[in-house]
């Protein structure tokens, strides 16, 4: 009789310990979701990348795995914002691919940089500026015609400002400034002082102007007249004629019309405040005129002055050097340009007595602005 053997049965107590082990691994899957070693590799542009189970072409994006996204350009191609054109396109199989669109492990993806876009483009209008166009030449000045703004559209980009195209709707008609010179060929001479009151220098030329029997202009800084109004008065008292330099001294065609208007009528009202007296000529600092300039005086009903003799004595020559330029450079109804503030004037002090000396000795005459202008 052949042998043969018996398998026995496991116990019920073995059973129950393999159920057990089961359940709680089961337990411990549904817990985490899925296994931590569930992975999708790719090959993305060459380089291995391993994503989460279930990844998406969005997965590789948010990664970084990708080329870089478009820029947004100006019309002229500058760069306006970097990466903020179209994003990176995502392949597989010559296939774009959707953010959404689910990875498989082993894919081979390939990806391109995003495409440039051109920023949008929005309409503008433009005032333009009114040109200044002089007719004629000399010291005195006088505006012949206002002028007109005039409208430009432009297509410009709506993030960097670049004109793409523009068109002139209405052009701008100039102000027309008519330069001329008094009429006379009596030999007169008028002394303008420029940028006072000034501490002292202010008083001494006056008291030279005094002493020589001589008028002359003077084109006060409407803050310096508030500063110095003793001066003011003396230089009115005494017969001579005070003129608006403006309130600050600014150089008017490089400031808003709005600072120009204020400009003007801040020096009008300080001369006023501490003289009584109305201005009637205006000097803009440095000469510098702008459609803005034009526009004010005439509302305020200013005459324009220039100069014709400048010994430019801001730039302090000694007093021999300014005497010799003045007195050989001075003919009949001459403006001069001279200063008795913004700096120390020196030389302007020693050189004026002798420079009024020797002129009323070659027959000039000296007048004020308005004296000049009696004569056209």
């Amino acid at each position: 009789m052949s042998s043969y053997r018996v398998e026995t049965a496991p116990s019920h107590g073995t059973v129950h310990s393999y159920l057990l082990l089961a359940l709680l691994l089961a337990a411990a899957l549904t817990a985490v979701g899925a296994p931590s070693f569930a992975r999708t590799d790719v090959i993305a542009d060459g380089m291995p990348c391993s994503l989460r189970a279930r990844a998406t072409a969005g997965d590789l994006l948010a990664a970084g795995r990708v080329q870089s996204p478009g820029d947004i350009l100006a019309t002229d191609g500058s760069v306006v914002s970097t990466g903020g054109g179209e994003p990176p396109s995502i392949l597989r199989d010559g296939r774009t691919l959707t953010t959404d669109s689910l990875l498989r492990d082993g894919d081979v993806i390939e990806t391109r940089r995003g495409a440039d876009r051109v920023e949008s483009l929005v309409t503008t209008t433009v005032i333009i500026p009114i040109p200044v166009r002089y007719d004629g030449s000399g010291p005195l000045a006088t505006l012949a015609t206002p002028g007109a703004v005039g409208v430009e559209e432009r297509l410009v980009g709506e993030l960097s400002g670049v004109v793409s195209t523009s068109t002139v709707v209405k052009a701008a008609m100039p102000m027309v400034v008519k330069r001329f010179k008094a009429p006379t060929s009596d030999k007169v001479v008028a002394l303008t002082f420029d940028d006072g009151p000034w501490p002292a220098q202010t008083e001494q030329i006056l008291d030279i102007l005094k002493a020589e029997r001589v008028k002359a202009t003077f084109f006060v800084v409407g803050k310096q007249a508030y500063a110095y109004p003793r001066a003011m008065r003396r230089i009115v008292n005494e017969g001579h004629v005070v003129g608006n330099h403006t309130q600050g001294h600014l150089i008017l065609d490089r400031v808003s019309p709005t600072a120009v208007r204020q400009q003007i009528s801040d020096g009008q009202t300080a001369i006023f405040k501490t003289t009584g007296v109305r201005a009637k000529w205006f000097r803009p600092p440095g000469g510098h005129l702008s459609a803005a300039v034009g526009a004010e005086t005439a509302r305020h009903g200013l005459s324009l002055a220039m100069w014709s003799v400048d010994p430019q004595d801001w730039r302090q020559p000694n007093g021999g050097k300014l005497y010799a330029e003045l007195v050989g450079t001075v003919k009949p109804g001459a403006i001069v340009l001279l200063h008795d503030g913004g700096g120390a004037r020196a030389g302007t002090v020693w050189a004026l007595p002798g420079v009024i000396r020797e002129l009323k000795r070659q027959g000039y005459t000296f007048v004020t602005l308005d004296e000049l202008m009696a004569k056209s």
